[in-house]
């Protein structure tokens, strides 16, 4: 299998209530927080061809989200170590924060993921915008500081994937044991980690799991290029997705990087139905006025530059609402996602339910139409680089994009039949993180 840019890698999010949007009856149901919805989804999602599922992760209690999107009883790495019970090939995506975990314990949880689903482990490598009110000393560290925190981070935790050598694992009648000589003590003393001692568990089939990360502020970018092989994005529209996957490229190129070594995957929102219209009358049956407040709110609370909150749903946003370019790059949370609402907010004569409407999911590409259309749109994407693949948020439909627009992508040859052994070799090919070591 090569590891040329030959198809879309295609990432799901592991919560099916995402996909409940435009269907009350469903958005009523209780079994939908059930194991037994979320296995079935799993299971569509590997039958349909993506390559992982993906369940994100915010340290606190967000009330603001509460009536639009709740969330089931499960903790993220809880959650998914079930699911690779009832899946084979697809890969699993858990999100843990280098701001409120330590090292040792994130080495330890992927590696048992990793050999409890048989090398289908990715960590997606957050250094969380919030959370300090939960944890430590209620201080919320500087944004370039966190990333120097999570930079230091990463070495000690490759440290220790790195610490087993082939053959440390023997197996006799016995039972199975391990070699001391074929195993390295970590010895890391640096400014926020000391660990002194090798891991205590055996390395799973994929030796450390996929990274994946998401930042897009200057720092997040730099850090993406040094460590990611999956960078998940938030680009509106293709010009910005090109320019994006454009950069990431050339900086993992100044970091001594093959540019297939990591993958640009633009967040996305599908609404589908039969017919353009009915699709259209789904997407926007969400926009209640009670849905379009506490939107307005949630982008209050999570970028407070932004002067909205006594502003009416049919006002048009006034100049003195929208904080400058230098205001925002000086902010230390989601400062990439605050100068992205800028571009919005800032359109002369815009009304505020506009751009709420507009911006649905802060900014992630929206597609509504038929399958077809759907299908046309995401190889356009793919073929002017403006992306390596997506990630499919959220939506109406989930079956929708499984039964009816993968099929299309499929038979434009931009959906994978053949699979490697891991997670990592079903995206990059045979033994890719040789490669991204020798680089």
């Amino acid at each position: 299998m090569p590891a040329s840019r030959d198809r879309l890698t295609l990432v799901a999010f592991a919560d099916p209530n995402a996909f409940y949007q435009g269907d009350a009856d469903k958005q009523r149901d209780p079994a939908r927080f059930t194991i037994q919805n979320f296995v079935a989804h799993a299971k569509l999602a590997e039958n349909a061809g993506f390559d992982a599922i993906f369940k994100p992760d915010f340290l606190g209690l967000d009330t603001l989200k509460s009536d639009v999107r709740p969330r089931a009883g499960f903790e993220p790495l809880t959650l998914l170590a079930a699911l690779s019970q009832h899946t084979e090939r697809v890969g699993l995506i858990v999100t843990e924060s280098t701001s409120y975990t330590e090292p040792y314990n994130v080495a330890r949880y992927f590696t048992s993921l990793d050999n409890l689903s048989g090398g289908r482990a990715g960590w997606n490598v957050v250094t969380s915008y919030y959370g300090e009110e939960n944890f430590g000393d209620g201080r919320l560290l500087p944004l370039a500081e966190r990333y120097r925190k999570a930079d230091e981070y990463m070495r000690v935790v490759y440290k220790l994937w790195d610490g087993w050598r082939p053959g440390a694992v023997s197996h006799s009648a016995e039972g199975h044991r391990f070699s001391g000589d074929l195993i390295t003590d970590t010895d890391f003393a640096g400014d926020y980690f000391r660990v002194k001692q090798a891991l205590d568990i055996p390395p799973g089939p994929q030796g450390r799991p996929v990274i994946v990360q998401a930042g897009a502020s200057d720092e997040g970018l730099d850090f993406a290029a040094r460590h990611a092989e999956i960078v998940f994005a938030a680009t509106p529209d293709i010009e910005a997705g090109a320019a994006f996957h454009r950069e990431l490229k050339r900086r993992a190129a100044a970091h001594g990087r093959d540019e297939d070594s990591l993958k640009a995957l633009p967040g996305l929102n599908i609404f589908v139905a039969s017919t353009p219209q009915r699709a259209n009358e789904i997407y926007h049956s969400q926009f209640t006025e009670k849905n379009l407040l506490k939107y307005r709110d949630k982008i209050v609370r999570e970028a407070p530059l932004f002067k909205l909150s006594e502003l009416g749903l049919d006002e048009v946003i006034p100049a003195s609402a929208i904080p400058s370019e230098e205001e925002l790059n000086r902010v230390e949370r989601r400062r990439s996602r605050g100068l992205l609402l800028r571009s919005y907010f800032a359109r002369p004569g815009a009304t505020l339910r506009q751009v709420l409407s507009g911006i649905y999911e802060f900014g992630h590409l929206t597609l509504i139409g038929t399958p077809q259309t759907i299908a046309d749109e995401v190889a356009l994407w793919f073929e002017r680089k403006a992306c390596d693949g997506f990630v499919v948020k959220g939506g109406n439909s989930f079956a929708g994009v499984s039964e009816e627009i993968l099929p299309i992508l499929r038979r434009k040859g931009l959906v994978r039949s053949d699979r490697g052994d891991t997670f990592r070799q079903a995206v990059f090919g045979p033994d890719p993180l040789a490669r991204r070591r020798s680089a």
